[in-house]
């Protein structure tokens, strides 16, 4: 070994990262590029001022360009060394979401769940996703079919934390995707089946203690069950008839990049966020949603292909996490868009607009890549 291909030096350290970039998974990236280009256009569409100007959509590019270093960044480093810093990322993770209570805090449409900095808005919840993902996938490493009690218990204090802070915030949505994570993560950490009926009984129970007992404000209790009956608060539901409008009126091929008149006369509130998937279906039709649809799919196939691929349980689990929190976030948005579901408030990953959302999705991907680059022991 000469002393130009010693560890350390500036040689190795770029044929180090070559190698890594090449083991990257580039059909995930292309896929994921894919998704947030289809949804920078819808953006665009639902957002850009009368004389062309480019809206929210310029924000998102911004968004974009540091989600992706970020990704990068992650998918550098290998993911077993995420494991020494778990003291310091529950703690961050917790601070994050008590800080945002606090004066520090701003209230955006009745939650008091964001941090504004120079002009951009930032969600603790969104990114305690990623702190949860990692959190419970060591909790459970080298355990699979061996699921102990205090590892059981101990996972539950970290989600019930969480979910407890976040939804002092009145943020119910995100919870929704932690508990959807924690159940991934359990099935394949091979929980007994009878600790997971416990568990899902119990999470019943306590959503319903929740619901009835006015910790939730009467318009989230209301957008919670006004799918189910449209009739009884129409002011709740206008959201998702409106939705429904929009989705059935574009047909097979849509009624073209920006003419959908209910995207372009704004008559679904919120349409570049919770909404963004009917300005796709509107204005592109079902040929459209489709493509979205498929993007998504084939995104949750190539992360589970990963999982199948990780050298260890951490890995696996991590890829697990990831793809719990992207499947619930694109089964509830779609679903509550086409009034199958509540609304919750749950962007659809890589299409809707918000730097929060957005920047966690592609670190998640940067966990499921990193899995992929260091997917052989000793890989540079």
């Amino acid at each position: 070994m000469t002393a130009s291909t010693a560890p350390g030096s500036l040689r190795y350290r770029n044929e180090s990262n070559r190698a890594k970039l090449a083991n990257m998974d580039w059909s995930l990236v292309v896929l994921v590029l894919g998704a947030v280009g289809i949804g920078t256009l819808a953006i665009y569409s639902a957002t850009r001022s009368p004389d062309g100007g480019f809206g929210l959509a310029s924000k998102q590019v911004v968004f974009l360009a540091g989600g992706l270093v970020l990704m990068v960044a992650v998918a550098m480093v290998d993911y077993a060394k995420y494991r020494l810093v778990l003291p310091l990322m529950g703690l961050a993770t917790v601070a994050a979401l008590v800080a945002v209570l606090t004066p520090l805090g701003t209230e955006v449409r009745g939650t008091k769940g964001w941090f504004i900095v120079a002009g951009f808005s930032l969600q603790p919840a969104e990114f305690a996703k990623i702190g949860l993902i990692i959190l419970l996938a060591a909790v459970f490493t080298g355990r699979s079919g061996n699921v102990e009690a205090p590892r059981i218990a101990l996972s539950l204090v970290i989600l019930g934390v969480l979910s407890a802070l976040v939804l002092a915030e009145r943020e119910t949505g995100s919870v929704l995707v932690y508990c959807t994570i924690a159940l991934g993560i359990y099935l394949v950490a091979g929980m007994p089946a009878r600790f997971l009926i416990l568990l899902v009984a119990s999470a019943v129970g306590v959503f319903s203690v929740i619901f009835t007992s006015g910790v939730l404000a009467g318009y989230q209790q209301d957008r919670l069950t006004s799918f189910i009956d449209q009739e009884s608060n129409v002011g709740a539901s206008y959201n998702q008839v409106q939705s429904v409008n929009a989705i059935g009126s574009g047909g097979l091929t849509g009624k073209g990049l920006f003419e959908g008149p209910q995207t372009q006369f704004g008559f679904v509130p919120a349409q570049e966020t919770d909404f963004i998937f009917t300005v796709v279906a509107e204005e592109l039709g079902f040929v459209g949603a489709g493509a979205v649809l498929l993007l998504q799919g084939l995104i949750l196939v190539r992360i589970f292909r990963v999982a199948q691929m990780a050298r260890d349980s951490f890995g696996a689990l991590l890829c697990v996490g990831v793809f719990a929190m992207l499947l619930i976030h694109v089964v509830q948005n779609v679903g509550m868009t086409m009034r199958l579901m509540p609304v919750t408030g749950i962007p659809l990953p890589f299409v809707s607009y918000g730097g929060s959302s957005l920047i966690t999705s592609l670190i998640g991907i940067g966990l499921v890549q990193s899995v992929s680059v260091h997917r052989r022991r000793g890989a540079v």
